[in-house]
């Protein structure tokens, strides 16, 4: 279902709201979120004079929806979204809109970075984790899941690809929707199997 209240618990179980969009025409839900410690990171579409954009915002996490004042812009592009994952990984954000890949940093107005498309437009990515020397990111395509890895160099930069390493391929059916370390370098797959009738 679509997001468009995000709200933080604290120690004590106390909720507050942090990010409050109001549904309805013109505003688009949260699709994905993470944070770096500091401050959350959100991807959602915006419209900015008459284009709407995808757009990635941050804001401490000191904040709430009470206050949009210490919001700010990390980018945005004319891509137009229905689906994203993203996490804060390696010192980076890496950021998964419909079937691309970004690579960005933190501040304000930053640059992304365009990583990777996948040849296929209707490919849904759906987890961003790291191991090693590495990123990984879980996605699918239909009945076929799938897991790409990204790796590294010593220098801190990850490759532009034009097409990249499947380190994994679940049993058809079987749809990977969340992917984290366990412990180096076991990953836990979390994932719904689908049954198809003959």
């Amino acid at each position: 279902l679509p997001i468009y209240d995000v709200d933080k618990i604290d120690t004590n179980g106390t909720a507050t709201h942090f990010i409050d969009y109001n549904a309805g025409v013109g505003v688009y839900p949260v699709y994905a979120i993470c944070d770096d410690g500091t401050n959350a990171y959100w991807v959602t579409n915006a419209t900015s004079g008459a284009t709407t954009k995808l757009t990635v915002y941050g804001k401490p996490l000191t904040g709430s929806s009470a206050s949009t004042a210490d919001e700010f812009k990390v980018f945005d592009n004319t891509q137009v979204i229905s689906n994203a994952a993203m996490e804060y990984v390696k010192q980076r954000l890496i950021i998964c809109a419909d079937n691309k890949i970004y690579e960005c940093a933190t501040a304000a107005a930053s640059t992304p970075t365009l990583l990777y498309t996948n040849p296929s437009s209707s490919h849904v990515y759906t987890s961003v984790s790291a191991s090693g020397s590495a990123i990984y990111i879980s996605g699918y395509n239909g009945i076929q899941s799938t897991i790409q890895k990204f790796t590294v160099s010593n220098t801190g930069t990850l490759p532009t690809l034009t097409s990249s390493i499947v380190a994994a391929e679940l049993p058809v059916g079987e749809i990977a929707h969340k992917i984290f370390k366990l412990f180096n370098p076991i990953f836990k797959l979390l994932y719904f199997i689908k049954y198809s009738k003959k």
